[in-house]
């Protein structure tokens, strides 16, 4: 990991590096471990899959949050998806999301993206299901053999996943890439249709055939041996930020998503939104969708130790000034561990200025947001110890 490059975004925008959030995680250590033990260990052991909705203003850690979600599944053998659910994609139109969900599948130990890349990442992890090497193909084939018959959201799911990855082994490399853009949500597609002898799909059906598709790809997911599969929406607030008459519609969406997620079979699939306060405030107008996102009682929400509650309120912090030193304490220590040449300035200086900077920003700035003014200018202070052997004491507050 290129140290420099990552401070250096992260001085500019204090946004979440797309990798290494891990790193500079302070505060949710026992978040993550029990997010991680009840529902990517236990309930993605017996096939059970979830919703939960991670909830903060701007700047409160957000995106960060879902990151390390998302670092976390990878390492424990999880395919997971972020998507940004901006106004260039409509959330009342459930194929346009499935179509980005299957842009940005990620599978452990791929750099690539997307449906190939999952597809190919599948027969890997049945080959290494084998129990010998001189097993894996036969193996494999038994596997995609089985596919058609698999039980599936998606009644042909399995079918044209057999299908494409057939076409894959044989050499069939136009076959294999059209039944890949099928697959990753194509159905409208006419050309693509007459190719592989299929009809396409109408207006009435998208929605219906998007969200078996989406649940049929975490059903596929766990067939070919991996952990489950993370499904991360982040920036709602942009692409739920609509009218009236849309927003009950996604209301209603969000609704009957909560029970089809929980109904789901054999799926493992944790699907995660992160939202604004006020867009849960408007969810909470609709009764029965804030009785299946509202916790259970005082006292029993995800930060009082109730893992299983829907929400994960992130604008429940500790100090905020605490926060902050936490911090800048944290990006000190990774930025002197990583770095690969010697400073100039000890360690100790630079741990003084992000106490200092903690304080002056804490009190200029009581709201969440400060987070990000406390990355960006701790990152810029210590990439000008790199550049000319100072940390910029004495003008922390003139900065801020």
């Amino acid at each position: 990991m290129d140290i420099i490059n990552l401070y250096e975004k992260l001085a500019e925008h204090g946004h979440a590096p797309v990798e290494g959030c891990r790193l500079f995680s302070v505060g949710y250590e026992d978040a993550f471990e029990r997010l991680k033990q009840k529902y990517l260990v236990e309930r993605f052991g017996r096939g059970g899959s979830a919703e939960k909705f991670v909830i903060g203003p701007f700047g409160s850690g957000k995106t960060h949050f879902l990151r390390h979600l998302i670092e976390v599944a990878r390492e424990l053998n999880c395919v997971v998806a972020e998507v940004a659910l901006n106004k260039d994609v409509d959330f009342t139109k459930s194929l346009i999301v499935y179509q980005e969900v299957a842009r940005e599948l990620r599978t452990p130990g791929r750099n690539g993206k997307g449906m190939r890349a999952l597809l190919l990442g599948c027969m890997d992890q049945v080959r290494n299901k084998a129990p010998s090497k001189e097993d894996a193909e036969e193996f494999l084939s038994a596997w995609i053999s089985g596919l058609d018959l698999a039980s599936f959201q998606l009644d042909n799911f399995g079918l044209v996943a057999r299908r494409a990855l057939e076409a894959y082994l044989e050499g069939n490399e136009g076959l294999f890439n059209t039944v890949c853009r099928w697959l990753s949500g194509e159905v409208t597609n006419r050309s693509i249709a007459k190719d592989l002898g299929f009809k396409t799909v109408s207006g009435s059906e998208q929605n219906l055939y998007a969200r078996r598709a989406l649940f049929s790809l975490a059903q596929f997911v766990r067939s070919a041996g991996y952990t489950g599969t993370v499904m991360c929406f982040d920036e709602a607030e942009q692409g739920l930020g609509v009218d009236k008459r849309k927003m009950n519609q996604i209301l209603s969406m969000l609704q009957s998503g909560i029970n089809a997620v929980a109904d789901l079979q054999n799926g493992s699939l944790l699907i995660v939104f992160a939202l604004t306060p006020d867009l849960v405030a408007t969810m909470e107008n609709l009764e029965a969708l804030r009785q299946r996102v509202a916790d259970p009682g005082p006292g029993q929400g995800f930060f009082d130790g109730n893992t299983l509650a829907p929400k994960i309120d992130l604008t429940r912090r500790r100090d905020p000034i605490e926060d902050l030193r936490a911090i800048g304490y944290r990006l000190v220590e990774v930025f002197y561990e990583r770095i690969n040449r010697k400073l100039t300035v000890a360690k100790e200086e630079a741990l003084k200025m992000a106490e200092q900077l903690a304080v002056s920003i804490g009190q200029s700035d009581p709201t969440s947001s400060n987070r990000r003014t406390m990355v960006k200018n701790t990152c810029a202070r210590l990439l000008r110890l790199c550049n000319i052997g100072t940390v910029g004491a004495g003008d922390y507050e003139d900065e801020v």
